[in-house]
């Protein structure tokens, strides 16, 4: 008897949460006809099919056809799998390789001409459907009303879909804001007054130089958009889904795809005022272009101390390169004042590298301490684990209960909305806790030529770096970020020496490949991120 393995999926939250369960029911049926035994189900609840990134049971279908668990796929139709030509036609080509067959309850037995039509027909499906979204948000713009987003300074009329009202205390700031920049200040020293008063910010904890100044590019931020001045602005940017991750990215629309309509009615700030902000934006962006930066060995890895920030590049003086916390020079909410020269720093950094790494014994030593750590830190991971196991449970019950109640209409569509976004976000804050939670291994593998080549590698680095204007080659900063996880530039007064602190993962040196010296832990081991 051949073994079947049956998928089923369902696209968002507000379809029935039984959808799953009634797909595994007539590929059960289908399964019976076919006079296969069914030993695995797989399903994605509430994913779309236009991607086969992010959808656990899918990966785990593949998985387990890697592994030859069976030799049938029955699901009920074959955008259940997918519903993008190349995703669909790539997970076809997988199975048959592996002599699996894929069957259809709508469809029977696929073979490469039905999978190419279904394919392309659930691909124009899926395509036609956005656009048809995307016409009903245009007219909702035409309206006068706003298509969706947020904007600091309004909220939405409760019971009227897509209209807004205004906030006052908000909308104050946002003159403040416009009246400050129109008068010299910097975005900058905008938002630090801002902090200091603080006054709550949009998103986040603070008022950032990037909340207020906005992308030239993009045409957002606080100064920059129209809805202040009475003019709604749709579609300045589309979303791409990378089809080598998966991930939804945004990009800017071309001007004539944007729409733009009037609403006198939202108007916060003065034309007058409006123009001479939007005056001063232009005149600021004909600085001649900038000229690229070099990668510098620490980019991205610097962090200030007193905030945990990150540190940034800032005007170099007849001594070199400068960094400062990014959080103080940006919302002016870090008392880290003191400029660092970065080029002294990648001097520290080295020699603090030199010395971790001139005896082996060392690294024994962080992976005993570790240990030690990680018996404290597993009886909580495991507490962690059973809460958030709970607490999903709990969430994925009250999602189906609503989305029951409202499609035998118990409730209205506006209030099941509102009662499943909490829900939604409690259950992807304990899906992201239960990732997060991995099961450690036991065994770890000390590289002692790792060490050896790192060494040398540190060497080279301190020749390089030892160069005004030198640049690291990738061959060498790979390696080196690999080891080097963040580096922390403590606070100190000025003309005080540096004190930096290194924090690093030891990932790179414990590999079977290269070892000589096996170390068993009891606890296992995951790269650590304590400091050096």
């Amino acid at each position: 008897m051949k073994r079947a393995a049956l998928y089923g999926r369902y696209s968002t939250d507000l379809q029935n949460d039984r959808s799953v369960e009634d797909q595994f029911r007539l590929c059960h049926e289908y399964s019976a006809r076919l006079d296969a035994a069914v030993v695995k189900q797989f399903s994605d609840r509430a994913k779309s099919g236009a991607s086969m990134f992010g959808r656990q049971g899918l990966a785990d279908l593949m998985t387990a056809a890697e592994r030859g668990e069976f030799d049938i796929l029955v699901t009920e139709h074959a955008d259940r799998v997918s519903r993008d030509i190349s995703d669909l036609g790539h997970i076809h080509k997988v199975l048959k390789f592996r002599g699996i067959e894929m069957h259809c309850v709508n469809g029977g037995l696929m073979d490469t001409v039905q999978i190419g039509m279904y394919g392309l027909v659930g691909q124009m499906q899926r395509e036609e459907g956005a656009r048809k979204v995307k016409r009903g948000m245009i007219g909702v713009v035409r309206s006068g009303r706003n298509a969706g987003g947020k904007a600091y300074g309004y909220r939405p009329v409760v019971g009227k879909p897509g209209e807004l009202e205004i906030v006052e205390d908000e909308a104050s700031t946002v003159r403040r804001i416009f009246e400050m920049y129109a008068a010299g200040i910097s975005p900058r020293t905008i938002a630090g007054i801002l902090n200091r008063e603080a006054v709550p910010a949009p998103r986040g904890r603070q008022w950032n130089a990037s909340t207020i100044n906005g992308s030239n590019q993009r045409n957002n931020g606080i100064l920059r958009n129209s809805i202040y001045a009475g003019k709604i602005m749709w579609n300045r940017t589309h979303m791409v889904k990378d089809p080598t991750s998966g991930k939804r990215l945004s990009r800017a629309n071309d001007h004539e795809q944007i729409e733009t309509i009037d609403a006198p009615h939202l108007r916060i700030i003065d034309e007058d005022i409006f123009e001479a902000v939007q005056g001063r934006k232009v005149a600021a962006a004909k600085v001649g272009p900038k000229a690229p930066r070099s990668k510098r060995l620490l980019s991205g890895l610097l962090r200030c101390g007193a905030c945990g920030g990150g540190m940034v590049m800032i005007g170099p003086d007849r001594n070199g390169h400068r960094i400062q916390c990014s959080d103080h020079r940006e919302s002016g909410v870090c008392h880290n004042t003191r400029r660092y020269y970065l080029g002294r720093i990648e001097a520290l950094v080295m020699n603090r590298l030199r010395s971790i790494f001139s005896d082996t014994k060392y690294i024994e030593s962080y992976i005993q301490a570790y240990q030690e750590e990680q018996k404290k830190l597993r009886s909580s991971a495991l507490r962690d684990r059973a809460s958030a196991t709970r607490l999903l449970e709990e969430a994925k019950a009250e999602i189906t209960k609503i989305i029951s109640m409202m499609a035998k209409e118990l409730i209205g569509e506006e209030e099941g909305v509102a009662l499943l976004t909490p829900l939604r976000e409690q259950r992807d804050a304990q899906k992201a806790i239960l990732e997060s939670i991995e099961e450690p291994t036991n065994v770890i593998e000390l590289q002692p030529k790792a060490v050896t080549r790192f060494r040398e590698n540190i060497e080279s680095l301190a020749q390089i770096v030892a160069k005004e204007g030198a640049e690291p080659s990738p061959e060498l900063i790979g390696p080196f970020r690999e080891i080097v996880a963040a580096v922390v530039v403590h606070q100190t007064d000025p003309g005080q020496p540096y004190d930096i602190g290194l924090k690093g993962r030891l990932a790179s040196l414990v590999s079977p490949e290269l070892s000589v010296i096996k170390v068993v832990a009891e606890e296992g081991f995951e790269p650590p991120t304590q400091g050096l």
